[in-house]
């Protein structure tokens, strides 16, 4: 399962309302190729997916 797949349902899970707005290419396989593809969704978007990330590498 690639990094974008686990984010996208983390994202689903956490904030169903906005997963949607959220959600990347499954096929990515960096964390920052994810941050900056949301963040430029809005700077709001970018902390969620910056604190979704941060959370899957706990998990790690």
């Amino acid at each position: 399962m690639t990094l974008a797949e686990r984010y996208n349902l983390e994202a689903a899970r956490l904030l169903p309302h906005m997963a949607a707005d959220l959600q990347v290419d499954p096929a990515i396989t960096r964390a920052t190729e994810i941050d900056e593809i949301v963040f430029r969704r809005g700077e709001f978007l970018g902390g969620m997916a910056c604190a979704i990330l941060a959370m899957i590498e706990l998990k790690n």
